[in-house]
């Protein structure tokens, strides 16, 4: 984005502005040659990283920056001409090389890093309920468990501690609570079988009577989806 405000800046003084003084006309004309340049190969690059690296992967952005940063790029060789470019194309492809290997350079680092979270492991352990369960919480409860109804969650997810707080301790000793990552989570890890089958994608999950409700849901929203029925108004 600094990149197009230069050029902006420099295409307006070009044409009679004098946003930035002590500037000629070659000077600013060449400026704008090797910005659009550096935008044109950095483009390209990212166009190669996203068919290469992550194919099927669509992009509006950065289809419409690539066509941008072209678009300028073939401006700027027709504005200073065929003779010209002549004497500036050494200085060009100088300029596309440093970019490219910026590009790889940073590229090559944040893969590496990221390569590198998959040694972390995660001990299970243990989370505590303090909250205490409301009438309607436990009656829910006990309800869900009649009908075999299960909370498949993990113990490093904060959205299922959330949920279990919400249906406090009483409640969520009748409830039927799965957890899918029993050996802990990380590298060598593995999910257990019974969340696998069940094809999660995400947590806490909820299966209701052959549904899947994902995410932490409001014990009205449980209620609802399993059919219960309080005699208490009470309800959170």
């Amino acid at each position: 984005m600094v990149t197009y405000g230069v050029v902006t800046a420099l295409s307006l003084q070009e044409n009679g502005e004098e946003l930035l003084p002590g500037l000629d006309d070659l000077d600013i004309r060449l400026t704008l040659l090797l910005l659009a340049t550096s935008l044109a190969t950095a483009s390209a690059y990212f166009l190669f990283i996203l068919n290469t690296k992550f194919v099927g992967t669509s992009c509006l952005y950065c289809l419409s920056s690539a066509f941008i940063s072209f678009t300028l790029f073939f401006i700027r060789l027709k504005d200073i001409g065929l003779a010209r470019i002549q004497k500036f194309v050494g200085l060009q492809l100088a300029v596309a090389v440093i970019v490219a290997l910026a590009l790889t350079n940073s590229y090559s680092s944040a893969t590496t890093q990221l390569k590198g979270t998959g040694d972390f492991v995660l001990e299970p352990y243990k989370t505590e309920v303090t909250s205490e369960s409301t009438p309607f919480a436990i009656s829910l409860a006990r309800h869900l468990h009649s009908i075999g109804a299960k909370m498949y969650g993990a113990f490093w997810c904060t959205h299922c501690n959330d949920q279990k707080q919400l249906f406090g301790r009483e409640a969520m000793e009748i409830l039927d609570y799965v957890e899918c990552f029993p050996n802990g989570a990380g590298k060598g890890k593995k999910m257990a079988n019974e969340c696998v089958a069940t094809g999660l994608e995400g947590f806490p999950t909820w299966v209701i009577n052959g549904k899947l409700l994902s995410g932490d849901q409001e014990l009205s929203v449980l209620a609802e989806e399993s059919g219960f029925v309080s005699e208490s108004p009470e309800q959170s």
